[in-house]
């Protein structure tokens, strides 16, 4: 399996520079970035989270376009974005994007794309209305410019960059899917299908094998199996459930969780339990105080459905059920620090990269 990290694509760079070199020396296959405006916590609890003391500003993320092309410059390994939208960029602003990044990368560039999340669209005048047809509009588009240069509509709109970089071929374009819709999109345009909400091992085996099926309809390749994984390391997943409970507030990532999964556990989501979690969680919305109260009504057991917890043998074990349902590139988003800080981070810093050894040896 090849595993790729998420970078800290906040400011200061500085946390990048370090953590590069970091990554370099484990081996890691990919780097990755999100696209973000707003993070996961409100500005205003901000300064009771362990990590405010590495990160001044929760939303202060780069572009990741433009962070890419620093970033890209500094290894030979692929950078990529998981995952962007097709609100804000459209098919020939993505497309153009991408052929650049790959051009100009030496390990080249992926496309991650998705439908959207609420958090960086509804707060800033974007519709998101119908954000599964925008990107059904945007994919269709946008493959066509990556592989003749032509707009799909055969149009006067083309592409003049070389839509191959030597050694490297197409940028891939790497979809989020996790509906019917998006997993026959994913299979029609995808070259890679990177979904980002926790589900069972054999529910990830089962999407697979559509996404795949839908590939085979439309004469195309199986696109590359990924997934983004949020973890977070700890001495043991009770270990981690004690810290959790002495700081109460990183148990919010909760409501990311979506609505079923609440009713679930007997809960009610904050936005009903029709609630699609990280979707569309507007954490800033929120009133922080009313936040603070309903930090400690959430269960250990809903940060485990949006996290990966425990030590290396805990998460390994975890992961070893996606690699047997078809898991080839994994992404990893390294959390840990979110309750227990600076000195947790430096706790658990030898676990990362046997993690990764033990995920490329599966």
């Amino acid at each position: 399996m090849k595993v790729g990290i998420l970078l800290p694509s906040q400011f200061p760079f500085g946390s990048t520079v370090q953590m590069l070199e970091v990554y370099e020396q484990v081996g890691f296959d990919s780097y990755w970035s999100v696209d973000h405006f707003l993070g996961s916590f409100h500005p205003a609890l901000w300064s009771d989270i362990p990590l405010s003391d590495i990160s001044a500003d929760p939303d202060g993320y780069y572009d990741p376009f433009c962070y890419g092309a620093v970033v890209g410059t500094m290894t030979d390994k692929p950078y990529g974005i998981a995952v962007t939208d097709s609100t804000r960029r459209g098919a020939a602003d993505l497309a153009r994007t991408a052929l650049t990044l790959n051009d100009l990368n030496p390990g080249g560039f992926i496309l991650g794309i998705g439908s959207g999340e609420a958090e960086s669209l509804v707060p800033f005048g974007y519709p998101f209305d119908k954000p599964v047809s925008v990107l059904a509009d945007v994919l269709r588009d946008l493959r066509s410019l990556l592989d003749t240069g032509l707009m799909a509509d055969g149009g006067a709109g083309r592409m003049g960059l070389p839509l191959e970089a030597e050694g490297r071929g197409k940028p891939p374009v790497w979809v989020a899917g996790h509906g019917p819709r998006m997993l026959r999109l994913t299979g029609e345009y995808g070259d890679g299908w990177i979904p980002a909400w926790t589900m069972p091992p054999e529910e990830y085996g089962a999407k697979r094998e559509i996404v795949a099926g839908h590939a085979a309809a439309a004469g195309r390749p199986a696109p590359v199996s990924s997934m983004l994984s949020f973890l977070l390391f700890a001495e043991s997943a009770d270990a981690a459930a004690e810290m959790f409970e002495r700081e109460p507030l990183g148990k919010l990532f909760g409501l990311f969780a979506m609505g079923d999964v609440w009713q679930r556990h007997g809960l009610e989501h904050p936005l009903g339990n029709d609630s699609q979690g990280f979707v569309d969680v507007v954490i800033h919305d929120l009133n922080p105080d009313e936040l603070r109260d309903i930090a400690l009504t959430i269960p250990f057991e809903m940060v485990q459905e949006v996290f990966f917890v425990g030590n290396t043998e805990e998460l390994a074990g975890q992961f070893e059920g996606y690699a047997r349902n078809g898991l080839e590139h994994i992404v990893l988003a390294n959390a840990t620090g979110i309750v227990g800080g600076l000195d947790e981070i430096m706790a658990r810093g030898m676990e990362l990269p046997m993690l990764k050894q033990m995920l490329t040896d599966l």
